[in-house]
């Protein structure tokens, strides 16, 4: 363990030889939490080879200093990521928290309704009887939650649109294999198109499935076979679903890497992947 204090420096063991000590300008220590996310540890020049990334700040000023770097880091973080990406991300949190917001209402509603037609839930299937409800039935506070409701509706479809504009814009490739929606939620889950793009189709595969996939190695059981992919037709409109998940993270892995590097469509990995997906 490095031990690194601020303005002054501890030596590594008895002799107290060796001293790696960190600049004192947050500035400066933000590129360098950078480049630690970025696992590049050249800042460190020999000592990293010596004695790896292990460190321990104190110091009279450590907290202060530390607090503004971090501070700084993030600034530098979300600049160092495309406006689109950050677009796609907050638009998918939000869709998401307008799905939670939209069945509230609607279990509401459905419940409220029961209260004056207890029967009409077994002779209408959900959506039928949503319809059946915005039609009908009406009172002060009733009409208040229905206008509500609508509201949230076109407001899921304006954000659906935006998201789905955004990702052809920027990840042409990603939203043909997997759609604009599910690619967003990737994008998401990963944190940035770069991170989906540096990841191997093995973790693409499982990816929102991290949950399950820790509760599998506690209990050693077998793990999950997909995470989000599984909203993809391929996966789960096929029997074969471990199989299908695996080519089409392999090939979601491959259309991020093209997108953040070209952000160009390319048309021959399309048509390629096409054939091998569909076989």
């Amino acid at each position: 363990m490095i031990h690194v204090y601020w303005n002054r420096a501890v030596g590594i063991g008895e002799d107290r030889t060796e001293v790696f000590q960190f600049p004192n300008d947050p500035e400066r220590l933000s590129e360098i939490f950078l480049m630690i996310r970025e696992r590049d540890f050249s800042f460190l020049g020999d000592f990293y080879s010596r004695y790896g990334p292990q460190v321990v700040m104190k110091g009279d000023r450590g907290d202060d200093l530390l607090h503004e770097a971090l501070i700084m880091y993030g600034i530098k973080l979300i600049d160092s990521m495309d406006r689109n990406e950050l677009l796609i991300i907050e638009a998918w949190k939000f869709l998401k928290d307008l799905e939670k917001f939209s069945n509230v209402y609607k279990m509401h509603m459905l419940d409220w309704h029961h209260i004056y037609e207890p029967f009409t839930r077994y002779r209408l299937d959900e959506r039928a009887l949503i319809k059946y409800i915005m039609e009908k039935r009406s009172d002060s506070v009733f009409d208040a939650v229905k206008r509500n409701y609508s509201s949230i509706g076109d407001l899921q479809e304006s954000v659906e649109s935006f998201i789905r504009n955004k990702m052809e814009e920027c990840c042409p490739n990603l939203t043909s294999i997997a759609g604009p929606l599910l690619g967003a939620e990737l994008i998401s889950i990963a944190g940035g198109l770069k991170n989906l793009a540096m990841m191997p189709g093995s973790r693409i595969q499982i990816l929102g499935a991290g949950k399950a996939f820790f509760i599998s190695k506690k209990k050693s059981v077998p793990g999950p076979k997909h995470g989000v992919i599984f909203k993809h037709p391929l996966v789960h409109n096929s029997r074969e679903r471990g199989r299908n998940a695996r080519s089409l993270a392999c090939r979601i892995a491959i259309a991020a890497r093209i997108d953040y590097f070209s952000r160009q469509k390319n048309m021959e990995f399309l048509e390629n992947s096409k054939k091998i997906l569909s076989e």
